[in-house]
């Protein structure tokens, strides 16, 4: 599918050229998911930002014009588009309620869940949910591989581990939310196709309304789409996800000439995401923003984070075998297969706690041409134990 709205920029890139396409139309379907889980769950859009800001930005600037006045759209939209549903209607609060479990470190819901891609070149919600289950059907024939839940959604992919795939029940277990939760995010996926058309014909009405209420709101975007348009034509977005969050992300393929789709996420603030994507021309990188990400946000974040954030950073270290880890890993790169053999472990262990280090950015990857070693980060480390003597010896 082609959507007309998507413009093209072209640059030369490490060796070869690299398309940007821009997608201005929104993903409606996308959108509406978004939008409802902030109506039931009475999300402030404005403190939401305000969060973010604190978190990603070196200061805080309260007298930002311009997003505050996206804010104020953004809210006015919201409520027009959902005038006369009721937060309280069993079948959207399944759906758009978060998962119990999840509320201090995730807040995902199950549509949430359901989004284990987003196709930006599907505007109409009939269009994006053919694509949502043909590419999990495409996933479920190699097996599925869940990697974590946050408030993105279900982080999945294909399984690409030898021997058969672990039952998804098994997967479940690992993941940060109540036991319900696991439930229902198992009943889902093992009935995809019912769920997904459910989930279509509640979100229609909202998905419809906002045809049209959102162009302004886009027009606001305007100059946030180039930049990041400029941005991505001299960067990937490893470089950008790698500046937004000061750690590591490996791709295989990195370095070989792609395509970059770029969409801009509305009711999402903080849409910092990316993925590939296969298409009959080959694969694309999918690239997506929250509507107030801007160059100013996408730094790497060196004040202090708060005590929670800290905690959750200290927490990970907090076991034997993850310190033997780093502690080899410093001494010399090593695979997964490696330590799990050195440390007598299982490799599904070893591969859960090398996750959790690396998302952290506590370890961080080199290939050899053959496997992908893990080399420890001691200026992470480092950085952490700062900011907790800092915190500590803090008089305010």
């Amino acid at each position: 599918m082609t959507n007309p709205h998507g413009i093209y920029y072209n640059t030369l890139k490490r060796g070869g050229g690299v398309n940007v396409r821009v997608f201005r139309t929104p993903c409606y379907f996308a959108e509406s998911v978004y939008l409802l889980n902030a109506f039931v769950n009475h999300v402030s859009f404005e403190d939401e930002y305000r969060r973010i800001r604190q978190s990603y930005s070196r200061c805080l600037h309260p007298e930002d014009t311009k997003a505050a006045g996206k804010i104020e759209e953004l809210a006015r939209v919201a409520a027009q588009v959902t005038q006369g549903l009721n937060p309280e209607d069993e079948r959207i609060r399944y759906y758009f309620e978060r998962l119990s479990g999840t509320e201090r470190k995730t807040g995902c819901c199950l549509a949430q869940v359901m989004l284990m891609a987003v196709p930006v070149d599907c505007s109409e919600i009939d269009d994006f949910a053919a694509q949502l289950l043909s590419d999990y059907r495409s996933m479920q024939v190699e097996g599925i591989k869940i990697n974590d839940l946050n408030a993105l959604g279900l982080v999945m992919e294909r399984w690409d581990a030898p021997g058969e795939p672990e039952p998804l029940a098994a997967q479940l277990e690992r993941l940060p939310c109540s036991m319900e939760a696991k439930w229902q995010i198992l009943r889902a996926l093992t009935d995809f196709e019912h769920h997904l058309r459910e989930l279509t014909e509640l979100i229609r009405p909202v998905a419809e309304r906002l045809h049209g209420a959102l162009e302004p709101i886009v027009a606001m975007n305007e100059e946030n789409f180039a930049q990041w348009s400029q941005y991505f034509t001299c960067h990937t977005v490893d470089d950008f996800q790698n500046e937004m969050f000061d750690t590591s992300f490996l791709f295989a393929e990195e370095n070989l000439p792609h395509e970059i789709w770029l969409g801009i996420w509305y009711f999402n603030l903080f849409a910092a995401w990316s993925e590939w994507m296969e298409r009959p021309s080959g694969r694309v990188r999918l690239a997506y923003i929250g509507m107030c990400i801007s160059f100013e946000l996408s730094t790497k974040r060196k004040d202090r984070p708060d005590a929670e954030t800290l905690c959750g950073m200290a927490r990970v270290l907090g076991s034997k075998d993850k310190l033997e880890i780093l502690r080899r890993c410093n001494q010399d790169p090593i695979s997964a297969a490696r330590l799990a053999d050195a440390m007598n472990l299982n490799s599904g262990t070893v591969s859960r706690n090398l996750y959790g280090l690396f998302k952290l950015g506590y370890l961080d990857t080199k290939g050899d041409g053959e496997r992908v070693n893990y080399v420890t980060r001691l200026d992470t480390m480092e950085q952490v134990f700062q900011w907790i003597l800092e915190y500590v010896t803090d008089t305010r």
